[in-house]
């Protein structure tokens, strides 16, 4: 499933924040990152959460290996209401 989102926070603090989320609210781990994207993989599923600015905002994106209803969809859905939108 991909979702995205617009937020007024920088993408380094949408990052920092998703680790944050990934590794206390779903125990998963972190698996790959660079500038812009941040990658967690566990039993319930894989998460790639991207943040880049775009104007005056940041673009969040975030991808899952699973469908609605399930573990990880769930848990990103719940990171994403987490972060204040625009």
């Amino acid at each position: 499933m991909r979702f995205q989102v617009r937020t007024e926070l920088a993408p380094e603090d949408v990052l920092q924040r998703a680790a944050e989320f990934y590794r206390q609210k779903a125990n998963l781990k972190e698996t790959d990152r660079s500038d812009d994207t941040v990658t967690f993989d566990g039993r319930i599923g894989r998460v790639t959460v991207r943040a880049h600015r775009h104007y005056s905002y940041t673009v969040v994106e975030a991808e899952t290996d699973r469908g609605v209803g399930l573990d990880i969809t769930d848990m990103t859905l719940r990171f994403l209401y987490s972060i204040p939108h625009l």
